[in-house]
């Protein structure tokens, strides 16, 4: 095996483990919310439209990230960060632990498919 099919496989598997993590933390994200939406029906508040805008976003980097690493890569990044921010400005208690467990799955899923576009970019120079 060529050191070229060699790096072509790692960035395979890395690749699946980024679309693993997005897929599972979008869908997970997903259950949550629904389920929340269902038990507490109630009067539209600005958070709830805030974080189904979030959910909506998220899940349109992830599907993009499947076709198109680089731009699905930098709308989960971008969304992630403003994500864990919001969960900071408005959780009660533990506002690091909240916005790092719940956003970090998609910023770090973006960062790899930046990994894997760039990497793939630089070997079809060569």
């Amino acid at each position: 095996m060529s050191s070229i099919s060699k790096h072509y496989r790692k960035l395979h598997i890395v690749r699946w483990i980024a679309r693993v993590i997005s897929s599972l933390s979008i869908a997970f994200f997903l259950f949550i919310f629904i389920g929340e939406c269902i038990s507490n029906f109630g009067p539209l508040t600005l958070e709830g439209v805030m974080i189904a805008g979030f959910a909506v976003v998220l899940m349109v980097g992830v599907l993009i990230s499947w076709w198109k690493e680089g731009i699905g890569g930098i709308i989960l990044i971008i969304s992630g960060v403003i994500f864990a921010i919001f969960i900071y400005l408005t959780a009660g208690t533990n506002r690091i632990l909240a916005s790092t467990l719940i956003s970090s799955p998609f910023w770090t899923s973006g960062v790899l498919f930046l990994i894997i576009r760039y990497k793939i970019g630089d070997n079809k120079k060569m």
